[in-house]
């Protein structure tokens, strides 16, 4: 029975090919890509760990802050006695490259002694090694290809690096090129303190070119270390141990050699006091002598000094009786003048005033002849008056009397008349008499009143003319007492100057008799004065001589002051620094310290975690294709399964039959998707694109790819296995039924209404196809769901690929369009000065640029125990950082102010430092000996490097400095990228005459760099995007070709009823059309999240690749899937077109 089996088994497998391969086909892609990308992060593992063994990496790196002297090496070598210890020199220099940019060189000592000596361990690639002193050798990195074999290198300093004291040689003929395992990264040489705080090139030359008393480093090298894999914890852990023992012996060297230091300088120190008191001794003494000289001429002169003070006090005691006298002479002559002269005023004035009293004595007689008769006047006019006022009186008296009567008159007559008393012609009679008497008294009355206004003027002129006379009286009276005073004034002013008179020929008399006896003195004087001059110019002469001497001797005195208190200060600095000077440190740094090293095996790390999910994906497609076909299969044949059980064969027989099938095609697949030919599909071509990929970043020379014999026993045994499982889902249901049963056809599901149906609106508006083609794919639930996963799970696959493109294309457009916003830098040395970076400015406004101060360097950042390279990014403050960088949210898009607060750092150094978020605090490696804590404010986007933007005032508050250390000026063209590339080399030339100016570069050049590094990794990508391609095809041929198997029988039905060809293909791939469609798009959703978990796992440590997801790649998977599903119609519509309809239509029954 077996036998039969065998030859039906490879029988089936002749006649159904297409199905045979398909199997085949699918389990050599799903095996070859599942165990290529899992044998590609140990394979990279291997071949760096077997490059560096070749090559001797050390495996940890010894700095000192004082160095290594030969007691601290052997001590060493005494408490590490298994270990090799390979002490060297190492420094850092200026090299001038061809562009006439300055950039940094690390110069290495060459030992050639050792055979796993870490220093000359080097693998040459092109030239030798040198031979003589002022030969070296380069790195092979692509920054410095355009050095060549015999080029001449010429190392420099500046004020802050020494390197005469360091090198005896500083010319150097290049005589070859090496790889290191120091720098595998073929972008990152580490970093320096000088310059931009990046090493440019790695130099070795002979170690007898190094001149320095101690050892600047120490490489140490084990053989049990190198018993494992580099990157394996064994290894981990033997190396933690042995930097126990080294740190044992760091902290007892530590202390001994701090004493030593310290004994040294104490003894130079005292020494140098000794020699200073010496010399401060002998100065003085001829300071001492010097100043008794002058003592002696000091006392000659102060001795002279009283005579010459005693004759001056004499001649001015003369000088002054002089002055007096002749002052009071020209006091007396002027009183003499000025009383002739007063004496002549007086007089004349006298004489004016007896002229003017004799006027006014006139003056007053007819005044008082005049106020006589004014007298009589009046008097008379006053006894006129008053007759006028007693008569007025009198009349008036009359008057008011009269006045009363016809009043009262009137009154009586009115009374009587109203009384009746009397007639009307008597009452009438009475008011005319009365009126008439009243008319006389008025006419009285005015004259009365005449009368009274004639005498009411009489009386004013009367008061009018007694005032004037009493003004005019008092006016004589006045004159009278004027002329009284003047006429006795001038009496005793006419006495005074007959006496003022008479003095003044006096006076006059005695000031003739004194000036003569001044002319005598005035003589007399100038004589002495004469001889007193001669006397004291001699004198001064003397004391100036003096004066100088002393000066001299001060000058000397306070020079010898200050020197000695300059060296006094340079011994109490010594001593004072000698108490502060800590005891030397040793730092040890192990390989993860290298970040060319670190991040190749976290980068195989990322190798080995894609390998766990996308290669698993191919799997569980390919399982799934396998379990649908062989399904497919199991119903086609149960006619003969049925026929095979009732002629007796056990269901383990029959099983046996579809599992050979299966397993054959599986094995066969999974054997050459690992093993075909030498070079295998799995275990060798994806490893070796990999590497090769990677080798944009870093330089591996040695690619090992060593079969993993386990790994593929492994890979077919799980590909048999789920092939296996499949086999048995597939038979297990249908071995059940009994041979009757499964010899019929089996019964055609009962038709029923599918959801569509229940939808009129839709349902109705179908036409006959559409709604036959619906009902068939809603009856075949399983047929459905099976179409539609593979269909999905291999667009998702496309998607991831082209996703996984699009993260990465987009570093470009995002890293140097929208973030980076400059058009150049310009870095300089520390020491460039103001004037020199004006220069700098005025250069690039000749050039329509503008810019500002930035400093910018290359430094460590840590968190605890995790570190990363970073660059600080330093401006005045946010105004300024904004100018060239935006800072921003990548999901948001909001813009980050950079403050005093804390720093910002890229998301992408926040993930590698272990999740850092907002309000954490980082540590900031400034320099080899000097660590800061900085919070964190915000997570800003960047793709391409790490940075961490700080604000001067900030820098200053963590490091102490006074302030940031620019070191670039960054600039922006008002063209901006558009900048011709001419206009940019003449800008560099012209800014690289500046003195301090170490480098010009450009945005677009960056760019350029950046996209041609990352072409490597595109590459990659474009392979995962054809396998996923593949295996869509394969899928999508196996699915149809199956669909097609299964409904043969109707098909031939469909031909014989008068179907036309293109009609039956449309009846069966309008389904297929349906399926892919929905497949497509639900595999468009997987593979979004699919992209998402590749892109994070696939990052290096110095990029972060994009988020976004294309449309394009949306619409260009859709149209592989589409176009793969066309092809596939394509070619079964020949097979359609060849269906043999006598054939398909014979039944058993």
């Amino acid at each position: 029975m077996k036998n039969a089996m065998l030859k039906n088994a490879f029988a089936e497998m002749k006649k159904t090919k297409s199905r045979f391969l398909s199997i085949f086909g699918i389990i050599a892609i799903g095996t070859g890509f599942f165990a290529g990308l899992l044998q590609s992060a140990p394979a990279m593992k291997i071949s760096s760990d077997h490059y560096y063994d070749r090559t001797s990496l050390s495996d940890i790196r010894l700095v000192s802050t004082y160095g290594f002297d030969d007691n601290d090496i052997d001590a060493l070598k005494k408490g590490l006695p298994d270990i090799d210890i390979y002490p060297g020199y190492f420094t850092d220099a200026y090299v001038n490259t061809d562009s006439g940019e300055k950039k940094v060189a690390r110069v290495y000592s060459l030992d050639k002694t050792g055979e796993n000596n870490p220093y000359s361990s080097l693998q040459i690639v092109d030239g030798r090694l040198p031979k003589e002193e002022n030969e070296c050798v380069i790195d092979s990195g692509k920054l410095l290809a355009h050095y060549k074999v015999g080029d001449k290198l010429a190392l420099c300093g500046d004020e802050d690096t020494d390197i005469d004291g360091t090198l005896s040689v500083k010319e150097f003929t290049i005589v070859g090129k090496f790889a290191s395992p120091m720098y595998i990264s073929d972008v990152e040489r580490g970093n320096t303190t000088i310059g931009s705080g990046s090493v440019y090139m790695i130099c070795y030359i002979p170690e007898s070119c190094f001149k320095t008393e101690v050892y600047t480093q120490v490489m140490i090298n084990s053989d049990e270390l190198k018993q494992y894999n580099c990157y394996s914890d064994k290894y981990e852990d033997a190396r933690d141990a042995l930097e126990k023992k080294i740190q044992k012996i760091a902290d007892v060297r530590e202390e001994e050699r701090f004493d030593e230091i310290a004994g040294d300088a104490k003894k130079e120190l005292d020494d140098g006091q000794k020699e200073l008191d010496k010399k401060k001794s002998e100065a003085y003494a001829e300071i001492e002598k010097n100043e008794k000289k002058l003592s002696d001429a000091k006392k000659q002169l102060d001795e002279a000094k009283p005579q010459l003070e005693s004759g001056k006090k004499t001649l001015d005691e003369s000088k002054k009786q002089l002055d007096e006298a002749k002052k009071e002479l020209d006091t007396n002559g002027a009183t003499l003048t000025a009383t002739k002269t007063a004496l002549d005023d007086t007089k004349k004035k006298l004489d004016e005033t007896k002229a003017q009293l004799e006027s006014g004595k006139k003056t007053l007689d007819d005044s008082y002849i005049q106020l006589v008769t004014a007298k009589i006047q009046l008097e008379n006019a006053d006894s006129q008056l008053k007759s006028s006022k007693a008569q007025l009186d009198d009349a008036n008296s009359k008057i008011l009397s009269q006045q009363t009567l016809i009043n009262t008159s009137r009154d009586t007559l009115e009374s009587s008349y109203k009384n009746g008393n009397i007639t009307k012609e008597a009452y009438d009679s009475g008011v005319k008499l009365l009126d008439s008497s009243q008319a006389e008294l008025d006419k009285q009355k005015k004259q009365y009143e005449s009368g009274l206004e004639q005498y009411n003027d009489g009386l004013k002129q009367y008061n009018d003319g007694k005032l004037q006379y009493e003004i005019g009286y008092a006016k004589y009276e006045d004159g009278k007492k004027q002329y009284d005073d003047g006429y006795s004034q001038y009496t005793s002013g006419l006495a005074q100057y007959e006496s003022a008179k008479a003095q003044y020929d006096a006076g006059k008399a005695q000031y003739d008799a004194g000036y003569a006896q001044y002319v005598s003195g005035k003589a007399k004087y100038d004589s002495g004065k004469a001889e007193y001059d001669k006397n004291y110019a001699d004198y001064e002469k003397g004391l100036k001589e003096y004066n100088e001497g002393k000066t001299a001797l001060e000058t000397a005195k306070t020079d010898a002051d200050k020197q000695f208190a300059d060296a006094q200060k340079k011994i109490d600095d010594g001593r004072e620094k000698l108490e502060k000077t800590s005891r030397p440190e040793w730092y040890l740094f192990t390989r993860d310290d290298n970040p060319g090293y670190s991040e190749y095996g976290q980068n195989s790390e990322r190798i080995g975690n894609i390998a766990m999910v996308f290669p698993l994906f191919f799997v569980m497609v390919a399982a799934l294709v396998c379990l649908t076909t062989m399904t497919r299969m199991v119903e086609e044949e149960r006619t003969q399964i049925g026929t095979l059980k009732a002629l007796g064969y056990k269901n383990g027989a029959i099983i046996f039959k579809y599992l050979l099938y299966a397993l054959t095609a599986a094995t066969a697949g999974a054997v050459s998707g690992m093993l075909v030919g030498i070079e295998s599909l799995g275990m060798k071509i994806f490893p070796a694109i990999i590497i090769t990929a990677y080798g944009m970043m870093y330089v591996i020379p040695d690619i090992l790819l060593p079969y993993d014999y386990i790994l593929m026993m492994c890979t077919t045994g799980v590909a048999v296995l789920l092939t296996a499982v499949t086999v048995y889902f597939s038979c297990g249901g249908i071995l059940h039924d009994c041979p009757a049963a499964l010899m019929r056809p089996k019964t055609p599901k009962s038709g029923k209404k599918i959801l569509l149906e229940r939808i009129g609106f839709i349902w109705n508006r179908l036409s006959f196809s559409y709604k036959v083609t619906m009902r068939n794919i809603f009856r075949y639930k399983r047929r459905m769901l099976m179409t539609i996963v593979g269909i999905a799970g291999c667009t998702a696959l496309v998607l991831t690929g082209f996703g996984v493109y699009d993260s990465v294309n987009d570093i470009l457009q995002k890293q140097f369009g929208e973030i980076s916003n400059y058009t150049g830098i310009t870095a300089y040395d520390n020491t460039v000065t103001d004037e020199q970076t004006a220069k700098i400015e005025k250069m690039l406004e000749r050039y329509d640029c503008e810019g500002n101060r930035i400093y910018q360097k290359q430094i460590t950042v840590y968190n605890g125990k995790k570190n990363t390279e970073a660059y600080i990014f330093g401006g005045a403050d946010n105004e300024t950082i904004a100018q060239f960088v935006t800072v921003k949210d990548r999901r948001t898009g909001e813009q980050y102010k950079v403050t005093d607060d804390g720093v910002i750092i890229n998301e992408k150094l926040a993930t590698l430092l272990g999740g850092v978020q907002k309000g954490d605090t980082i540590t900031l490696a400034l320099a080899d000996t000097k660590r800061v804590t900085a919070t964190v404010t915000e997570i800003c986007e960047n793709y391409a490097h790490h940075y961490v933007y700080i604000t001067e005032k900030l820098y200053k508050e963590l490091s102490g400095e006074e302030g940031l250390p620019y070191n670039c000026f960054f600039f922006n063209s008002e063209d901006g990228d558009d900048m011709t590339e001419g206009d940019r080399d003449e800008l560099a030339q012209e800014l690289m005459k500046i003195d301090g100016v170490m480098g010009v570069s450009f945005k677009t050049s960056v760019a350029g760099t950046f996209s041609s590094m990352l072409n490597s990794l595109l590459f990659v990508i474009v392979v995962l995007i054809v396998s996923a391609g593949a295996l869509a095809f394969i899928v999508l041929y196996n699915l149809t070709n199956i669909n097609i198997n299964e409904r043969i029988r109707e098909i031939a039905s469909l031909k014989v009823l008068g179907f036309y060809d293109k009609e039956v293909s449309m009846y069966v791939f309008r389904e297929t059309v349906i399926l892919t469609l929905i497949g497509t798009l639900t595999g468009m959703v997987f593979g979004r999240f699919l992209v998402d978990f590749v892109v994070k796992t696939a990052e290096i440590d110095m990029v972060m690749f994009g988020r976004t997801v294309h449309p394009m790649s949306f619409v260009f998977s859709g149209l592989i899937t589409i176009c793969f599903a066309v092809i596939v119609m394509l070619f079964m519509h020949r097979r359609l077109m060849k269906v043999n309809m006598v054939e398909a239509l014979k039944s058993v029954e």
